[in-house]
Parts: structure tokens; C-alpha cells; sequence
């Protein structure tokens, strides 16, 4: 009934503002669902875990998804961006607004705007985009406000978009340093800013730029985990993409981006640095006629520095390549993903790699939708102590992924 209701009030707002003369609203969204097979088995026995759900493995690890962005401009300078999602579809505890923020633009001059957000930040103009998808004035733990200034001299030159964040902690306020309490004060809450920075030129290059400061007050991390909020000390993002030689060889892409966590973490804290990058070609024509391929290699380097100064590293290599077929109604094609471990916390003793991974897809793509059907098989090596007893320390995965989206 909650979420009636919420669509209710959407569909209402939407109308009204339909009916208004200057304000405008644009729904936009997606929905992903699918069916699951998976099993695992470690070599030298049966099948340990298997398993058939809905659920679709379509780059996103919560498996289904609803989501609707809502952005709304009232004509005069003011509005509101949303973005409400719902994950898995369970009980109403994973419905939550990803963000939801009204906005202002002032000082609309021939020399600067300046852009001034409140609420649940997000949409950031700083983070790493699609890929990876960090931005650092995102939390779960209240709100903030994020001041943008773009001077407009710099239009001929490209854009630019600089600024800060007034923000709240990204993570749980917990002992503090040497277990004391940290009072909360003003100085505080000011240590979590964000300052962040943008250059565009369409016919350059693309450059995003973000650093967090973090306050003692959330500093001490020794009992966080990579990938949960709050890893401790300060944060940088980036985004580069280069954008000059798709003007000789259009459909050329070549871009990279990064979150590198801890940067200033003493020796309690959990080090996490991440950076990928991605080189892809989608040519529109060869020779005169459509290019019936896609094709893409991305690397990264993974690392963790636990608190106990142990290194985990992952290199790895993904190239993927798919045809099309009539005007890329029927795609087909494969991807490939190789990673070798290094470091203190890597596996013991000799092996070619850390884990391999093969995912073969067949997709119809139709005007706003899609249907396709994936296989993946992973062989990955674990630590001996891992190990069941009798077992060689391999483990052996599978899925199986007929998946439906549909975007609007």
C-alpha cells in the first residue's frame, strides 16, 4: 500500500505539472528482473550449494531493480531531483530514495552560475559515473548541501564546475580515536567536507575530481570491511575520459576512473584503492556500412591494506566482444575475465591465477526493452585453510541468467 501510494503522489505531481505553463517534470527510469540458476562445488566432491530464484545478474549485485528519477524545474531556476529504487522487492526495507535534493540557480549572469542543492545528495557532477558509480557526498546517515559555481568565460575553452559539500558522516560515529568519545561540534561536521572539481571540452577531454575529508569522529575503522561505508580517513574519486579521437575514429572510446580510500589512515584503519581503466570500440560505419561488433578491454588494480598491514592485490583483464545482427536487433557474444592476486594476503603456494571467468550472452534488443540469456562459469583458487577436508582448494561456479529489462 506504501508504495501505491508513493506512485500516486508521483503520477499526481507529474500531472500537475503537465498542466502548468513553464514548470516541467521528466519521469524516466528501469526495471530488471529475470530467472537464476547457480550452483558451486570445490573439486574432488559434489555439488555444495545450488540454487534457482528470480533474479537478474545484469551488472547489478541486488539482482532486481525498479527505479524511477525524478527531475523536476518549476521555470524559474528552482526545482528537484530524485531517484526512488527498490532492490529485491522483499519487504518495504529496501525501498529507499538513492537521493532527493532541491536545487536553485543563481547569479544566472554572463559571467558565473552558481548552483546551490539541499536535501539527500546525489547526481554528484564529480563522482566516478557508470562503471563503478562512487560519489562521495553520498550517505546513508542524513543530508548535506553541495554549492557548484560554473563561470561562464570558459564556455570557449570548456566547462567548468567547482565547489564544495557541506556534509554529514558516511559512516557510523563509533569510539573515536583511542576509544574515547569524540564530541560532535561544528569543527566536527565541517572535517567531512567534499570539495570537488569538473572540466568538459566535448571535443578534448572529460576530467572529474573528488576529495572527502573524514573527522575523528568515524575515524577509528579497524572493524569496517571493503565496501561498506566509512572505510575510515579520506577519499579521492576520478574520472578521466579522453575525447579528441573519436573525432578521427569515431566510435573509439577510452576512459578511466578510480576511488582510492584511507589515503590518510595511520595503521587502525582498512587502505582500499581501486583503478580501472577501459578502452572500447563501437564504430556507428566501416567502410560505408554498419559495424556489426562491439568490442571492449578494461584492467584494473584492486588492493587492501588490512589493519593488521596485510596486502590483498587483484590485477585483472576483461576483453569482451559481441556481434550484431539485423540493425542490432539480435546481439551475441562473450566475455572474459582473468585476475591474478599479489601481496601478504594473497593465496598460498603456486597457481596460474587467482580466478578465471567465462560469461557467453545471446540478447534481443528491442526500442526500450531487452530479453537475454547468459551462462557464466568461474574456477577460482582459495586458501588451503578454505579448504574441505580432502578437497583441492579450487572451487568451481556457475549460473545460469534468463533476464528481462525494460527502460523508460
Amino acid at each position: 500500500m506504501k508504495k501505491l501510494l508513493i506512485i500516486a503522489l508521483v503520477a499526481s505531481v507529474a500531472a500537475f505539472a503537465v498542466a502548468q505553463e513553464g514548470p516541467s517534470l521528466k519521469l524516466s527510469g528501469e526495471a530488471k528482473t529475470g530467472i537464476l540458476y547457480q550452483d558451486s562445488q570445490q573439486d574432488g566432491g559434489e555439488v555444495i550449494v545450488e540454487e534457482l530464484k528470480v533474479e537478474s545478474h545484469d551488472g547489478d549485485p541486488n539482482g532486481n531493480r525498479f527505479r524511477l528519477n525524478m527531475d523536476y524545474d518549476n521555470g524559474n531556476n528552482v526545482g528537484f531531483r530524485a531517484r526512488l529504487q527498490w532492490e529485491n522487492w522483499s519487504n518495504d526495507k529496501t525501498t529507499q530514495w538513492a537521493y532527493a535534493f532541491g536545487y536553485g540557480n543563481f547569479f544566472n549572469d554572463t559571467l558565473a552560475q552558481m548552483t546551490v542543492s539541499v536535501g539527500k545528495l546525489g547526481g554528484s557532477p564529480w563522482g566516478t559515473g557508470g562503471d563503478m558509480w562512487k560519489e562521495l557526498e553520498d550517505n546513508n546517515s542524513g543530508g548535506g548541501m553541495r554549492i557548484e559555481w560554473k563561470p561562464a568565460f570558459s564556455e570557449q575553452y570548456g566547462r567548468i564546475n567547482a565547489g564544495f559539500v557541506l556534509n554529514y558522516y558516511n559512516g557510523d560515529r563509533d569510539q573515536g580515536i583511542d576509544n574515547k568519545q569524540v564530541k560532535i561540534t561544528l569543527v566536527e561536521i565541517l572535517k567531512e567536507s567534499v570539495l570537488g572539481i569538473s572540466y568538459t571540452h566535448d571535443d578534448w577531454v572529460m576530467i572529474r575530481l573528488a576529495y572527502r575529508f573524514d573527522s575523528e569522529v568515524d575515524a577509528r575503522q579497524d572493524n569496517k570491511i571493503p565496501g561498506a561505508g566509512g572505510q575510515g580517513e579520506d577519499e579521492f574519486v576520478y574520472r578521466v575520459e579522453e575525447r579528441a579521437i573519436r573525432n578521427y575514429l569515431p566510435g573509439l572510446r577510452l576512459w578511466a576512473l578510480g576511488h582510492l580510500a584511507g589515503l590518510t589512515a595511520k595503521n587502525k584503519e582498512i587502505q582500499f584503492f581501486r583503478n580501472w581503466f577501459f578502452v572500447e570500440y563501437d564504430p556507428p560505419e566501416l567502410f560505408g556500412v554498419i559495424t556489426p561488433f562491439t568490442a571492449q578491454l578494461s584492467a584494473g588494480v584492486d588492493s587492501t591494506m588490512t589493519p593488521t598491514e596485510e596486502l590483498m592485490g587483484e590485477f585483472f583483464v576483461k576483453p569482451s566482444f559481441y556481434w550484431h545482427f539485423l540493425n542490432k536487433l539480435v546481439s551475441a557474444g562473450s566475455a572474459y575475465r582473468i585476475a591474478f592476486d599479489y601481496g601478504e594476503g594473497g593465496i598460498e603456494g603456486e597457481h596460474p591465477y587467482y580466478y578465471m571467468e567465462i560469461e557467453p550472452k545471446i540478447q534481443l534488443n528491442f526500442q526500450s526493452s531487452y530479453i537475454a540469456f547468459a551462462y557464466q562459469f568461474r574456477r577460482e583458487y582459495k586458501h588451503e585453510r578454505d579448504a574441505l577436508p580432502g578437497r583441492e582448494p579450487i572451487v568451481h561456479k556457475q549460473w545460469m541468467n534468463l533476464r528481462f529489462g525494460i527502460y523508460f
